[in-house]
């Protein structure tokens, strides 16, 4: 099922991996205000000025600090670019992907701290989507379904995403459950699955 996740973890729950989106592409909008903010310092004393010739040339008809009023209105939008800024760094870093051998969970959230999960039994379908930009990247969407009231849970430019549908398909047809059995029954099998949670952490590691 899909919920809140009000504790770490389940008894027995091993965590498989865990990854967040892409950088590049999830804060690509971060890079477009960092480059206007560049051009906004660069251009500052240029922009204040004209400020100064356009209130020369208006100040016989009306009264007005345009270089006053533009030099603080550069300041506030600067900074309220780096506070954006900064709170999308934040957010990625917030946001978390962890797949266990029971459950995908989904983490986020700065202030309120938010936790979303679905079981592998629950899991009806997947569908995995790339944008251009995302295959440049190497990551994309995977959008899961439940069979639970139509829920969904989607992980958004997770990193190589054919490996993570791979590992879930993997781990929806009962693969987790060898991931329980106790090392003196089956040793062989034990070995196998402890060198793919070997691999995939290779794989997955930031």
């Amino acid at each position: 099922m899909l919920g809140i996740n009000r504790r770490n973890s389940h008894p027995g729950e091993r965590v498989l991996f865990e990854t967040r989106p892409r950088f590049i592409v999830k804060l690509k909008s971060v890079i477009l205000k960092f480059i206007i903010v560049l051009l906004l310092v660069y251009f500052f004393t240029t922009i204040v000025r004209y400020a100064a010739i356009v209130q020369g040339r208006i100040n016989s008809l009306v009264n007005v600090p345009f270089v006053t009023g533009t030099t603080y209105g550069l300041t506030i939008i600067i900074l309220l670019l780096l506070i954006w800024i900064l709170w999308n760094i934040l957010s990625w870093r917030s946001q978390n992907y962890t797949l266990t051998n029971q459950r995908v969970m989904v983490k986020t959230g700065i202030i309120r701290k938010k936790s979303v999960y679905m079981h592998y039994d629950k899991i009806q379908d997947i569908i995995v989507s790339q944008s251009l930009m995302e295959r440049i990247s190497y990551s994309g969407d995977i959008e899961i379904f439940g069979g639970h009231d139509r829920t969904s849970l989607i992980l958004e430019d997770i990193p190589n995403p054919g490996e993570v549908e791979n590992m879930l398909n993997r781990m929806i047809e009962g693969d987790n459950l060898e991931f329980e059995t106790p090392p003196a029954k089956k040793p062989q099998k034990s070995r196998k699955k402890q060198s793919v949670m070997e691999e995939y952490d290779k794989k997955f590691k930031l």
